[in-house]
């Protein structure tokens, strides 16, 4: 299993360098930053938590209405709602690296305006 997510991690990896290669041919390297990327991971969080819940949806349709067989689709939604939590979750956990990224920049943002308030305004003009 640990191999297993190790090589995930590494494929990841090499298609985010790719990307930046890619962008930075394009001209375009600046917009993928350490924000967007948290900001894609909110996204896709979203879009597989709203299939997982019309999945839901699907099944208890089917069980209520329907009449099928109960306790197949009650084990579904059992292992359905367990996923549902899981993404939950992991959605909670990008929410919190997106807004340690937003905190990061805006103090970095905000350092940068103290100092550019700090830096001499005056200039020293040579004389001949």
């Amino acid at each position: 299993m640990r191999n297993r997510k190790k090589a995930e991690v590494k494929m990841i990896e090499e298609m985010r360098s790719q990307l930046l290669i890619q962008a930075d041919r394009l001209g375009i390297k600046e917009r993928y930053t350490p924000q967007w990327y948290a900001e894609q991971r909110i996204l896709a969080s979203g879009k597989v938590l709203s299939e997982l819940y019309a999945e839901r949806s699907n099944l208890e349709y089917e069980m209520n209405m329907l009449g099928t067989d109960k306790k197949e689709l009650l084990i579904k939604l059992e292992r359905l709602n367990i996923y549902i939590k899981k993404a939950e979750a992991l959605r909670g956990q990008y929410q919190g690296e997106h807004d340690k990224v937003i905190d990061k920049s805006f103090k970095l943002t905000e350092n940068r305006d103290t100092l550019s308030r700090l830096k001499p305004t005056t200039e020293i003009k040579a004389t001949a």
